[in-house]
This record gives structure tokens, sequence and C-alpha cells, in this order.
């Protein structure tokens, strides 16, 4: 039979808390290391998908201004036109 002194339990008590400490601690370390990864991938592709929205706008208002260069009185009489009807809807 093996005898235990109240000071070597507590030791052991201690060696094993602070294994189990430390093992959590290392989990909780990875946890946030995939967290912060996926948060950087989500804002590495929402940055890429901004700049194809930016390149796609430049591209049609590029288009709008070529229109409106080619047809300038049709352009304003659609534009009068937009005027009338949205002044139409609005007034009570």
């Amino acid at each position: 039979m093996q005898t235990t002194t109240p000071g070597s339990n507590v030791t052991g008590s201690a060696d094993t808390g602070a294994a189990k400490i430390e093992q959590l601690s290392s989990s909780a370390q990875d946890a946030i290391g995939r967290a912060a990864h996926a948060a950087s991938s989500g804002l590495r592709h929402a940055g890429e998908r901004s700049q194809e929205w930016m390149h796609q706008q430049e591209e049609l208002l590029e288009g709008a201004r070529e229109c409106v260069r080619r047809h300038p009185v049709a352009s304003v009489m659609i534009a009068v036109g937009v005027g009338m009807l949205f002044s139409r809807f609005t007034h009570h």
C-alpha cells in the first residue's frame, strides 16, 4: 500500500491542473488562429469583389457617356421625360 502525504497530493493536483490549463490554452490558440484565418480570407475575398464591382461600374458609366455622345438629343428628351415623371410622382 502506498502512502501519500498532504503535500504530495497538492503537488500532483497542481501539476495535473497546470497540464489541463496548458492543453486548454493550446486549444484556444488553435481556435483563434482558425477564426483569424477565416476572417482574413473573407475580407480578402470581399476586397476582390469590391474591385470587380468598381471596374464594372466604370465600364457602365463609360458606356452611358458614349451613348449620350452618340445621341445627344434623344438623351436630353429622355432626361426631360424622366424628370416629368418624377415630378408627377412626387407632387402632392
